[in-house]
């Protein structure tokens, strides 16, 4: 295993524990680091092995309690040095070292605050959407491949539909790209208002939506489809009465052998749709 799957594999089990639980296992690192520092007295120090804890607890535990596990590194750092004061020509040496340690602590916290503050950021526009806001292809695949890992699992059911915008391409030549991303915003919106906060919407690019409906059957699938062509409907009925959609829904109740035919299932039921006329539904049930 390299250093990058290393590393994501440290991550993915560090996020199953609680803020709690890493907090306290960071004070544990430091006590653990604390008292062979304790024992070492002076001429060796340990204190560069602080950053680990203190980082630990920091990135997935937030900063306040980083900077708790900083406050809590520093008091072996003082024992030792207070056992071994006649060491130093002033009293005031101890304190210094002392408040060093902890201000290079806590300028590491904050460091790391921002960092995963901009790595956090980073990842959701790589996941996002430019025009709509909702989900990109990326953060979509990322969600179907959990599903698909859950459906595996526990044999839970998904359904996943492909949503394309009849003729979209003229519409948007004829009226501008200004009106047609407000298009594209406003089926997102009713996307997202005609489902629930655990189905999953996105825009694949141009004129193409997927939606993953989780735990649904092929009922529930066909009452999600109606409810959000009933809100289509309401939203362009009047004054953009041109556009319709094309879409193809496909209902998965037994393990699937791979992301690629969940896609291609419901891209291809889709385009049948549009073959035979647009501005209409399918719905299938995926068989092996």
């Amino acid at each position: 295993m390299n250093v990058d799957g290393l590393l994501y594999k440290m991550d993915q089990i560090a996020r199953k524990y609680t803020p709690g639980q890493i907090f306290l296992m960071a004070v544990f690192g430091t006590i653990i680091i604390g008292v062979p520092d304790y024992l070492l007295g002076t001429e060796i120090s340990l204190s560069i092995f602080y950053f680990i804890p203190v980082g630990f607890a920091a990135w997935y535990a937030g900063p306040s309690l980083g900077v708790i596990v900083a406050a809590c590194s520093t008091f072996p750092i003082f024992i030792g040095e207070w056992s071994a004061g006649f060491f130093f020509t002033h009293p005031g040496i101890i304190l210094w070292n002392v408040l060093l340690h902890l201000g290079t602590m806590l300028v590491f916290v904050f460091l790391l605050e921002k960092l995963r503050f901009h790595l956090d950021n980073e990842r959701t526009l790589a996941r996002t959407d430019p025009v709509t806001g909702i989900f990109n292809r990326r953060g979509f695949m990322e969600h179907l491949q959990y599903s698909i890992d859950l459906m595996d699992r526990d044999g839970s059911q998904i359904a996943l539909a492909y949503i394309d915008l009849d003729d979209f391409k003229q519409f948007n030549d004829r009226n501008g790209h200004d009106v047609g991303d407000k298009v594209l915003q406003d089926v997102a919106n009713s996307l997202i208002n005609s489902v629930r906060k655990t189905d999953v919407v996105a825009r694949f690019g141009g004129d193409e939506f997927a939606l993953l409906i989780t735990g649904a059957d092929r009922v529930n699938a066909e009452n999600c489809i109606k409810k959000i062509r009933e809100s289509f409907g309401f939203v362009f009925g009047s004054e953009q009465d041109a556009i319709t959609c094309s879409i193809g829904c496909v209902t998965f109740h037994s393990p699937v052998s791979s992301m690629d035919n969940v896609i291609r299932a419901a891209d291809s039921l889709m385009y049948k749709v549009k073959s035979g006329g647009k501005n209409g539904v399918a719905f299938e049930e995926f068989a092996q």
